[in-house]
Parts: structure tokens; sequence; C-alpha cells
């Protein structure tokens, strides 16, 4: 028998079942190697696909310009023309720091292994 707290929870994960849903597909988006390299070269600032893909040791610029539209159409990245170009950004700021947090915890977790 659950206690109030967890019939509360249980009533949120059932109300926003389509919110959940939408965060895992999201997750398993950014699990993927070179997409997750993009969104990590997108924090340090705007770049074309000539410059992600050189950056992420990707020598095939469909596949890097594939894995930009889908983290476009998720609302992870957005773009703009320069010129002749498109260039890429992060869609939100929120987004760098959710890798900040993700890096931050991966460098204590291998400093802490080293350490022991």
């Amino acid at each position: 028998m659950l206690n109030p707290e967890g019939i509360e929870i249980q009533r949120e994960f059932r109300s926003n079942e389509a919110l959940c849903e939408g965060l895992i597909d999201v997750f398993q988006l950014i699990a993927n190697k070179c997409r997750f390299r993009i969104i990590c070269t997108l924090t340090r600032g705007e770049f074309c696909v000539n410059e992600i893909a050189e950056i992420i040791g990707e020598t095939k610029l469909s596949n890097v310009s594939q894995h930009l539209k889908m983290l476009r159409l998720a609302g992870i990245v957005a773009s703009h023309r320069e010129e002749k170009r498109m260039v890429y950004r992060l869609a939100d700021e929120r987004i760098r720091g959710m890798v900040d947090f993700f890096r931050s915890r991966y460098l204590e977790a291998k400093t802490t292994e080293v350490e022991e």
C-alpha cells in the first residue's frame, strides 16, 4: 500500500504520461554519440555543418545534416541562414546547462575513481 506521497507521485505520472514519453524520446535522441557530440559542440557557439563535422570527426556531411535535422525537429537545435550557409545553435540555453551538469558529474565521478 502506497503512502499519500507515493499516491500523489503515481497520479502525476499517470496524468503526465505524454510528457514522460516525450522526455524519454528526447533522452533517447541525445543518447546517440554523434548527436551528443553535436550538442556539446553547440554549447560553445554557432557553427555550420562543415565546421560541426570537422569538430566531431565525422567525414560524411550528410550524416551530420541528418542528425542536425533530427535535433532541429525535436526543438533542441535551431538554425538560421548566413549568406549561403546554414548556421546552427542550441535552441534553448537550458540545454547548455544540462550538458554542463552531465559533464561535471562525469568529471567528478572520474576524479573520485582516480583518487580511490
